[in-house]
């Protein structure tokens, strides 16, 4: 049998009042005890999520590496004028370092816009529907958290940051020099 609430902050009392005009032989579950599996999946679902983009990061990094090894190659010249100059090597260093935070910046911010218009319209349009019709609603929840903003912008500039460490350190360390040969 089910029995709606009109107030939802208010279903652990109903719960209860029911629990004891029925006795114990009856259960008693509201709708998230009730679909218990489903909430604990999607709640293991998120850090599944997380680890896999965490991957492709990851991924995305080796790109970045090179990248940023082919920038430094092709810019011997110019950390050698930069150098003769009075730059300092830790100075050439924060040049690499600075490209590959840019990098990164752009490429989660964009990434999070995107993520951000997706929310907003499986919330507003259902684009991705549940199957079985079991279930309390008949579409893929999703909920906008601050928190997982904030998760995903700090792995993406650690990330950025490891990345960008190898190539900035061979760029300040390499030899100056401004004869050609």
């Amino acid at each position: 049998m089910e029995i709606a609430v009109t107030d939802p902050k208010k279903t652990d009392v109903a719960k209860k009042q029911i629990e004891n005009l029925l006795g114990s032989d009856f259960k008693v579950e509201n709708r998230y005890q009730q679909n218990q599996s489903l909430y604990s999946v999607m709640s293991m679902e998120r850090w599944i999520f997380y680890a896999i983009l965490s991957l492709i990061l990851v991924v995305a990094a080796f790109n970045m590496v090179g990248a940023l090894s082919m920038l430094v190659l092709e810019k011997q010249k110019d950390i050698s004028i930069l150098n003769a100059l009075g730059a300092d090597r830790r100075f050439i260093q924060k040049i690499f370092l600075n490209e590959g935070f840019l990098l990164a910046v752009i490429g989660g911010v964009i990434g999070m816009i995107l993520a951000l218009i997706i929310v907003i319209l499986q919330q507003k349009f259902h684009l991705i529907p549940l199957e079985g019709g079991s279930f309390v609603i008949d579409y893929f929840p999703v909920q906008l958290r601050l928190i997982d903003f904030v998760l995903v912008a700090a792995t993406v500039l650690i990330i950025a940051f490891a990345a960008s460490w190898i190539p900035s350190l061979k760029a300040s360390q390499q030899e100056f020099s401004l004869r050609s040969e």
